[in-house]
């Protein structure tokens, strides 16, 4: 089974100005610029010790089987196209307009991770009671279905946003009116709307993983961790490995260690591990079953189950003509003066730009360049 292919790109650095962190309103422990339950807007509250380098969830399984999925449809669009002269109007798959000729068949999956703490060690601490969370890992996944190429853009959560008629980070909506308030805010910051969305939690992306057999991972730095599931301290080291459930949270989750850009370090290491578990499937084609079926039972979806299990069984035949992109969004921020909070500056004609490089089969770090890993020294 060949191989997919994997678009390289250069990493220049960017330093935005770092500022102290903060707690969450929920009480999850998560970048600088959350308040605390009932705190007036813009009210900082100090997060705990610096060894727990917390992040956030993400759906790293649900983006690989997703893809598999996408790339199994193409396939199927493909055969389809040589038994029919026309192709229905119903096969467009976002409302974005593209300048490729593929555009009217590309297709947008939006990925949700969000952080309740529900079967977690934390569900029984106030702050963290009503079990609702926030959609503090988003990815926009473009698939291409002529070209088999697909493209992951994360949405950085700090993103300004307005929600509920007050300024906030985007993923906020998540919290105040769940999955479709989330893809409307995506809509309006990207134009793109999305025609799939995947929706995981912690404990179900351990399980995802768990159940598909871990994952081979590259820890890019040390590491060091509390399993939010378990509770017990994880430590990873640099180098190629493979993880359970519980180390590829980690692995995903993990922001602080970082020495700069510390979210979008974060995000580079979540696409590679995307691109890794997507060559896991792939080599597996026997099992490309199993694994639809693990995604249904672990995520919420508008994605037909019955679609979703046809698409993944056909996405072997097509492992070796797939290309990956993987980029973000503008992500440089600061502290905002008016709210407290650390906001990345909303910017609509950058991610517009974003969106034309992707719709055209483009690299879309050719408009925003990513940083440099590097571990914290302190």
């Amino acid at each position: 089974m060949g191989s997919p292919k994997h678009a390289s790109h250069a990493a220049p650095s960017q330093q935005p100005p770092s500022s102290a962190p903060r707690q969450s309103y929920s009480g999850q422990q998560q970048a600088p610029g959350y308040r605390p339950a009932g705190a007036a807007p813009g009210t900082p509250v100090d997060m705990p010790s610096k060894r727990k380098h917390t992040g956030r969830n993400v759906c790293i399984v649900l983006v690989v089987l997703a893809l598999a999925a996408a790339a199994a449809f193409a396939g199927y669009k493909m055969w389809q196209g040589g038994q029919s002269s026309s192709t229905s109007a119903s096969t467009t798959a976002s409302t974005t307009t593209a300048a490729s000729d593929t555009s009217e068949q590309a297709y947008y999956v939006l990925i949700v991770g969000e952080d309740s703490r529900t079967g977690t060690t934390e569900i029984n601490e106030p702050n963290y009671a009503d079990g609702k969370g926030r959609s503090d890992t988003m990815m926009l996944v473009r698939v291409d279905p002529v070209n088999y190429k697909i493209t992951l853009v994360t949405i950085p959560r700090d993103t300004e946003a307005t929600v509920d008629g007050t300024t906030n980070k985007i993923n906020d909506a998540f919290y105040s009116g769940g999955i479709d308030a989330c893809m409307d805010q995506v809509t309006s910051l990207t134009g793109v709307t999305p025609k799939y969305y995947l929706v995981t939690t912690f404990v179900n992306f351990e399980n995802l993983v768990d159940q598909l057999g871990g994952v081979q991972a590259n820890v890019p730095i040390n590491m060091t961790l509390d399993d939010i599931v378990s509770g017990k301290e994880i430590t990873l080291s640099p180098g190629p490995q493979k993880l359970n459930g519980a180390s590829a949270l980690v692995d995903a989750r993990v922001r602080k260690a970082y020495a700069n850009d510390l979210d979008a370090c974060r995000q580079i290491q979540d696409r590679s591990l995307v691109q890794s578990l997507i060559q896991q499937v792939a080599d597996n084609p026997s099992s490309a079953a199993t694994a639809a079926s693990t995604l249904s039972s672990n995520v919420q979806t508008n994605w037909p189950a019955a679609d979703l299990v046809s698409e993944v069984k056909n996405f072997a035949s097509n492992s070796s003509k797939i290309t990956f992109y993987s980029g973000t969004g503008p992500y440089a921020g600061d502290i905002d003066d008016a709210t407290g909070l650390w906001l990345v500056p909303r910017d609509e004609t950058t991610w517009k730009k974003v969106i034309q490089v992707v719709d055209q089969g483009g690299d879309p770090t050719s408009v925003v360049a990513l940083p440099t890993v590097a571990e914290a020294t302190d």
